[in-house]
């Protein structure tokens, strides 16, 4: 079986082997693929592309590693303007392959009180590729998005910024302790 194969419009790794040859695999697919993620997003530029890789690995433990990077720009609505803006993600991350559910849960129980926690999959022969990294793309949006210095606010939000406000309610505690 091949370690990538495409059918229809959906692209599949086979985990296991891709980890235990230690290959890799990329590709570029266009931002509107990704439903679940453009779908809560304002319109996305025409060109846009999301760049990933999928890279095997497995250690001299005989664990299991799966490093994911993806690259990308949505079109992201900036919570202080409401204006849209280009946001630039680029993000990696490193997900432990699991041979069963059952595997997975007894790990996660025993490591339930560590602080540190390692992030984990159970691996197919037939693992959605798209689906995983807009799985990496989702996790990778900030919560709240926003500009870094935003280009204009709206009227309502410049104006009020003035100082002809009503005075600090705390001014009547610096009387108080004068007296």
């Amino acid at each position: 079986m091949a370690l990538f194969m495409q059918q229809g419009g959906t692209q599949y790794i086979d985990s296991f082997g891709l980890v235990r040859s230690g290959s890799d695999v990329q590709g570029e697919t266009p931002i509107v693929r990704f439903e679940r993620l453009v779908g809560d997003l304002p319109a996305q530029q025409d060109n846009a592309m999301v760049s990933w890789s999928l890279k095997g690995e497995t250690d001299t433990v005989g664990r299991h590693w799966l490093h994911v990077g993806i690259r990308a720009c949505p079109v992201l609505v900036c919570q202080r303007c409401m204006q849209p803006f280009v946001y630039q993600v680029q993000a990696e991350n490193t997900l432990q392959v699991m041979k069963s559910e059952a595997e997975l849960d007894a790990l996660e129980a025993r490591e339930e009180d560590e602080d540190e926690v390692t992030e984990r999959i159970v691996g197919t022969q037939r693992m959605d590729v798209l689906a995983l990294v807009e799985d990496e793309l989702i996790l990778a949006l900030p919560y709240v998005p926003k500009h870094e210095v935003c280009p204009s606010l709206p009227e309502a939000l410049a104006d009020s910024g003035s100082d002809d406000a009503r005075p600090s309610p705390f001014a009547v505690l610096g009387k108080l302790k004068k007296d």
